[in-house]
């Protein structure tokens, strides 16, 4: 593949929410490592900010993805939808496979929209002090050691890396990268104790 198509094919993989290594991407695109860089570099010369996740289990992600890039919308549909009208026309040979294909797109993006309605803003705020310190590390991409009460009402010692807080159903969140899972994880804020002074 020539370098638009990689560059595509790199932000459809960020754009799943994952995190991916740089080695991890230049085996799925077939590149350097050198390359995968330059590709970053490039999408964010282009507006696309792509962070990174420093540290041995670190990698690119794109916060807030369904925000920052889709391959469809609802114009692209609706000019699909009038090409499909001028093919019908011509009694076009594949006329059914195209309309099949409209439609998985348009199921596509219909998802994606339901979808985009729990990505929120990074604007959320709280006065506690969990959140302060928190978000104090939001701010200095630092790890905090925090206990947090899981679903058996145990507490446990975890390092997290704050990415982010957003609010879901009136409660507050940060979302992390955790050291335990080694992946990014949604903490509720209520279930959070963190014993610096």
């Amino acid at each position: 593949m020539g370098k638009i198509s990689n560059a595509i094919l790199m932000l459809n993989y960020l754009n799943t929410g994952n995190k991916y290594t740089v080695k991890e991407l230049s085996e799925k695109l077939g590149i350097t490592a050198r390359m995968v860089r330059y590709y970053k570099a490039e999408l964010e010369s282009a507006g696309i900010p792509i962070e990174t996740f420093m540290g041995p289990n670190g990698g690119y992600y794109i916060i807030n993805c369904a925000s920052q890039y889709n391959l469809f919308n609802k114009y692209d549909i609706e000019l699909l939808d009038s090409i499909y009208k001028i093919l019908q026309g011509y009694n076009y040979i594949y006329i059914d496979k195209y309309k099949n294909l409209i439609n998985k797109i348009r199921q596509e993006n219909d998802i994606f929209e339901e979808k985009s309605k729990y990505f929120l803003d990074n604007s959320v705020k709280d006065s506690s002090r969990v959140y302060y310190l928190l978000n104090e590390a939001v701010n200095n991409k630092n790890k905090v050691l925090v206990l947090y009460e899981n679903l058996d009402q145990e507490w446990q010692e975890r390092y997290i890396y704050p990415i982010q807080f957003f609010k879901y159903n009136d409660k507050i969140y940060v979302t992390a990268f955790c050291e335990l899972r080694n992946d990014i994880r949604h903490f509720e804020l209520n279930r959070i104790k963190i014993n610096k002074k």
